[in-house]
């Protein structure tokens, strides 16, 4: 970084955020199993697809609480906003860095109520293969979802959302602004 462009700003997690996440994890568990529980005695479903939806309650949502636990402890950044790019450590699919030089434009996107950053790369393939094959996968649905795997929510992160937007289009701004006087 260049002595005459600021720092940068760097969002923590947010812990109480992800405190929440953790006990509603562990309450749906809980709904699940009380699913499994009820499943033969009641008359309106058919048993096995009960029982199917209470075993998948309980996958997912101990993920999310396993999730939870770790970001808990996780003492990185969330989210790093600076001259070269993002660094992204927001969720569990989190794309890392990101320079700004592969950013083509950002955007507000919104699914099922929830709303994000949409970052928009020029090569979405080259970020949709980081990770795990879940990541791998997640990343994949993203980009058929939004035409990009990289979304940054601020769930996780100690910011409110209009802020992480106002951050985030103001770095993108000075950035495209800096290219433009190099040209």
């Amino acid at each position: 970084m260049s002595p005459d462009k600021p720092a940068g700003v760097t969002i923590p997690l947010g812990k109480r955020k992800i405190a929440f996440l953790i006990l509603g994890s562990t309450l749906f568990v809980a709904a699940s199993i009380f699913l499994w529980s009820i499943a033969e005695g009641q008359q309106r479903f058919f048993p096995l697809l009960v029982k199917s939806a209470a075993v998948a309650g309980v996958l997912f949502f101990s993920f999310c609480g396993v999730y939870g636990c770790f970001k808990l402890f996780d003492n990185r950044p969330g989210l790093i906003i600076d001259d070269e790019g993002i660094v992204d450590n927001s969720s569990a699919i989190g794309a890392g860095r990101v320079p700004w030089d592969e950013v083509v434009d950002l955007r507000i996107s919104e699914i099922s109520g929830q709303r994000f950053i949409t970052v928009v790369v020029e090569n979405p393939e080259k970020y949709a293969a980081r990770g795990n094959a879940l990541s791998r996968l997640a990343n994949s649905a993203n980009t058929r979802m939004t035409g990009s795997p990289i979304n940054i929510s601020a769930n996780s992160l100690n910011i409110k959302f209009d802020e992480l937007v106002q951050a985030m289009m103001f770095a993108f701004g000075e950035y495209q602004r800096g290219v433009a006087k190099e040209d």
